[in-house]
């Protein structure tokens, strides 16, 4: 609970603590409390004439340039030599102690409550009467119950102290502290007090800060102050009767005055409006109404200004952008696709939001979203520009830090309002983890409603009913996850070519979100155009299995290098630099390669001296040297271009992940002889990794985090 005070709280409750030790000063200069002030004026103005001098002394005693005292012991020194000078400063005036002590001067003798020299020590047969004359039979144990909660509560007042005076004696002396070494050592101080019958302890902070500023560093001097303060309490109520109460009233007023000064002038600049008004707060309610009152105000200050602050200067809308110039990873896509998805990216709207999403930011977040889907729609949602509406909205919450119950429920509501009032078909929101959203709220299964569209009627219109389907089935059924799809897709075919996925749809991050986007445009286009993408034929069958015959494999093998090698705009009809007998001359020198689970297809840092095309199974990317950086390969994607056409080492480790994997592999050597030829077809390897080298530059995880670079 320590780290979670601000430290504008901190630097309050040191003001506050100033107040009090500059009035506590005064009181006990004068015996009196401060509304007494004008009866006691004449002890007072010895005070004030104290602390004059020694500001004026503290300010001339300084180095011009860096403005730091010159000698850090004067103020020792000084509260050292204040009692001679008063004695001196008696003379002076004729006037006698005895005189002087009966003014108020000085701090009552231990020898006028006592008839003898004796008794005015610690150490007298007195000292043990508490223990003599307790009675247990005379014990009111009700009383005792009554005192209880009064017991606990300065037990928790005393608690207080430690979370409060370490971070702020830290802060004032620009030092970093282990709290849990803090709190052993109070731990341990504590018990062996108790044990010895002693009382509770903690630091603390006033004197702290003047043995910091006298110079106080290491062990030795802590040890050295331990020793005199052994000593002071035997001796110290005999000493304290001939020190001036001049003396401990400076002492607290220039410090009290120096802690008021730290937190009220030097933080004045290091604080927003919200955040000084808060010390001002503390400081104030400490001054009235004590430290556990300024402490409540300190924590309901923290909490307004940590809304304010949010609701003020951070937009929960970090940006958002077409995905006209995004892409994904499923870069294998056949030409009819790609050209569908070329005119349809601009209807995708990504929003990306960013810290603390709750009550106080939730009708900003609203009504942003609802300018966004405005100029989207022309400016109505049933307006003439409806057609460059958005027709897919994701919502990106990768950046958020945390949703109260309240935003996530208005979530639901926006997710509504785009869907009914501005013709939203698909909703993608994105977790950002996979372990959801950062709520307690489910609002994953609240945004992952569905429904679906069949295909147009004999009337010629698109009927939309429920879609009953578990919400993994729903995240397999349009994305590209090869291990669950053939199994998903063996009892689901006829729903994938009949239907369209709406409603709404929760990812684990931004690639698989856009995936499932650009499915939705090509499926709403044309269904069957996802054939390719999904692995199924014609008849409804997966492409590949373990039975399937060589000669199927390599015709998928062929399409697969054919999608890799066309180009926008490119139907692999023509005899241009894509044509199909290309295609046939290039896949002839791929020779076959099959691996099994947890095979490695190389490794990192080995010779780039071949190029693979993955015909079936999955294998997956890591980088050895990055903990946890990995990217699954799936079924028709080509790896090591960029290490082969470019001669470097193999950038990350390969291995299967699956049952097993068939690759289709051309070595350099086949490459070599390819390239003496037919140079033409030998190039179609460079648009392969002209292609990738693009894609990659333009994936959506590159571009959308900052919007500064560039789509080329």
């Amino acid at each position: 609970v320590v780290y979670y005070f601000p430290n504008h709280v901190l630097v309050g409750c040191i003001a506050g603590i100033g107040v009090f030790l500059a009035k506590t000063g005064m009181e006990v200069t004068m015996d009196a409390v401060l509304s007494n002030l004008p009866q006691h004026m004449d002890l007072i103005v010895v005070v004030f004439g104290f602390e004059v001098v020694l500001r004026g002394l503290d300010m001339f005693l300084r180095d011009k340039e860096t403005g730091k005292p010159l000698y850090s012991l004067l103020s020792p020194i000084y509260f050292c030599c204040m009692t001679p000078i008063f004695y001196i400063g008696l003379v002076l005036f004729g006037m006698d102690v005895q005189e002087a002590r009966e003014m108020g001067y000085f701090f009552p003798s231990l020898e006028g409550t006592a008839s003898s020299s004796s008794s005015s020590s610690i150490w007298n047969e007195d000292l043990i009467d508490m223990w003599r004359v307790l009675d247990f039979s005379v014990i009111s144990w009700e009383a005792i119950l009554d005192a209880i909660p009064t017991m606990v509560a300065l037990v928790l007042f005393s608690l207080i102290h430690v979370p409060i005076n370490i971070p702020a004696f830290a802060l004032s002396t620009n030092t970093e502290v282990d709290m849990n070494v803090e709190l052993i050592a109070h731990g341990y101080s504590n018990l062996i007090s108790g044990a010895c019958f002693g009382l509770q302890n903690y630091m603390a902070y006033t004197q702290s800060v003047i043995y910091d500023k006298s110079g106080g560093t290491g062990k030795r001097s802590g040890l050295v102050v331990a020793a005199v303060t052994a000593g002071l309490y035997f001796v110290g109520p005999t000493v304290a009767s001939y020190i001036p109460r001049c003396m401990a009233g400076t002492l607290l007023l220039h410090v009290g005055i120096d802690l008021f000064l730290e937190g009220v002038y030097d933080s004045y600049s290091k604080f927003d409006r919200l955040e000084y008004g808060s010390v001002l707060l503390i400081i104030i309610v400490m001054t009235v109404y004590g430290m556990d009152a300024a402490m409540l105000a300190g924590v309901l200050s923290a909490i307004f200004t940590f809304v304010a602050q949010n609701m003020t200067y951070i937009d929960p809308i970090r940006g958002s952008m077409s995905a006209a110039t995004l892409r994904s990873s499923k870069r294998n896509r056949n030409p009819k696709a790609r050209a569908i998805l070329d005119a349809g990216r601009s209807r995708i709207l990504v929003i990306q939001l960013q810290g603390h999403l709750f009550f106080g930011n939730m009708a900003h977040l609203s009504k942003s979203i609802h300018d966004l889907m405005e100029q989207g729609s022309g400016g109505s949602s049933g307006g003439s520009g409806a057609s460059e509406s958005p027709l897919i909205v994701i919502i990106d919450f990768s950046l958020v830090l945390g949703i109260d119950s309240s935003a996530a429920m208005a979530l639901t509501k926006i997710k509504k309002v785009m869907k009914n009032q501005y013709n939203v078909e698909l909703s993608v929101f994105v977790s950002g983890s996979t372990s959801g959203f950062p709520t307690d709220f489910d609002l994953s299964k609240e945004l992952a409603a569905q429904t679906k569209a069949t295909t147009a009627n004999g009337n010629g219109e698109h009927q939309r009913e429920s879609l009953d389907l578990e919400p993994q089935e729903t995240t397999g059924l349009l994305l590209d996850i090869p291990a669950r799809r053939r199994v998903y897709f063996s009892s689901h075919l006829e729903e994938v070519e009949a239907m369209i996925i709406c409603g709404s749809h929760v990812s684990e991050d931004l690639d698989t979100a856009l995936i499932h986007a650009e499915n939705f445009l090509i499926a709403r286009h044309d269904s069957k155009l996802l054939h390719d993408d999904l692995s199924l034929d014609s008849n409804h069958k997966a492409l590949l299995r373990k039975s399937s015959s060589l000669s199927d494999e390599r015709e998928v093998g062929l399409k697969y290098l054919a999608n890799l090698c066309s180009r926008d705009g490119d139907d692999n009809n023509g005899v241009g630099d894509t044509s199909p007998q290309l295609h046939h001359q290039l896949f002839a020198r791929f020779r076959r390669e099959t691996y099994l689970e947890d095979d490695f297809v190389w490794k990192q840092g080995s010779a780039s001296t071949t190029i693979k095309l993955l015909v079936r199974g999955t294998l997956i990317a890591e980088l050895e040297n990055e903990a946890g950086t990995s990217e699954i390969i799936s079924a028709g994607n080509s790896i090591g271009e960029v290490g082969f056409i470019e001669g470097v080492p193999r950038l990350s480790s390969v291995r299967c992940v699956t049952e097993d994997a068939v690759v289709y592999s051309l070595s350099r050597e086949s490459y070599n002889e390819l390239l003496k030829e037919s140079p033409h077809t030998a190039r179609l390897l460079d648009l392969i990794c002209i292609r990738y080298l693009s894609a990659r530059v333009q994936h959506v995880s590159n571009r959308i985090f900052e919007t500064r670079c560039l789509p080329i």
